[in-house]
């Protein structure tokens, strides 16, 4: 990723910490961040080994967090969350910076996955502090069941497993932000 999309956003960050306001313009910048996020998932899920998978987990839980951040900055004035929500978006930053370092890069291995998995958990503690990571209900209801069918039924076919046909599966509508 291009790391001018982070400088804006530290900027816009910043100025937002100096005036006490949010400034919704920066929802823009989320739903970008978002769309990278999801190209750089989607390509993890297609990746050819299962260690791919590792990958896959951390840009998901960079979507759920910015998820969580679009929400907040949206309802920042009428939750009284101006100016907080900006510093705890900033403080998060170098940590996205990081994991972005970290899901672009395209060699696995047991160091990378090590590596990932450490920043990872870095991330979701960090996000947990400033309240910008989802409960887990949230982030179940926000799975995209209908890919996972269609990855499982391929894993299955590959395997040679027959389905289970009385197993219903039900839809869970999450209606995205951006």
């Amino acid at each position: 990723m291009n790391n001018q999309l982070l400088k804006e956003m530290n900027f816009a960050l910043n100025k937002m910490e100096e005036t006490g306001e949010v400034d919704l313009g920066f929802l823009d910048n989320i739903c970008e961040f978002r769309e990278h996020i999801n190209t750089i998932k989607t390509r993890w899920l297609e990746y050819t080994s299962n260690d791919g998978f590792y990958f896959y987990q951390a840009a998901r839980n960079v979507e759920l967090i910015l998820g969580k951040m679009y929400d907040r900055f949206k309802n920042a004035k009428k939750m009284n969350d101006s100016p907080v929500v900006s510093l705890d978006t900033l403080v998060l930053l170098p940590h996205f910076d990081k994991t972005l370092g970290l899901l672009e890069h395209q060699n696995i291995s047991a160091e990378s996955i090590d590596k990932i998995l450490n920043q990872t958990k870095i991330l979701q503690d960090a996000a947990a502090n400033r309240n910008l990571i989802e409960s887990i209900e949230i982030d179940r209801n926000s799975l995209d069941t209908d890919n996972l069918k269609i990855c499982f039924t391929s894993l299955m076919n590959e395997l040679s497993i027959q389905p289970d046909h009385h197993i219903s599966y039900t839809d869970n509508d999450h209606e995205d932000s951006c």
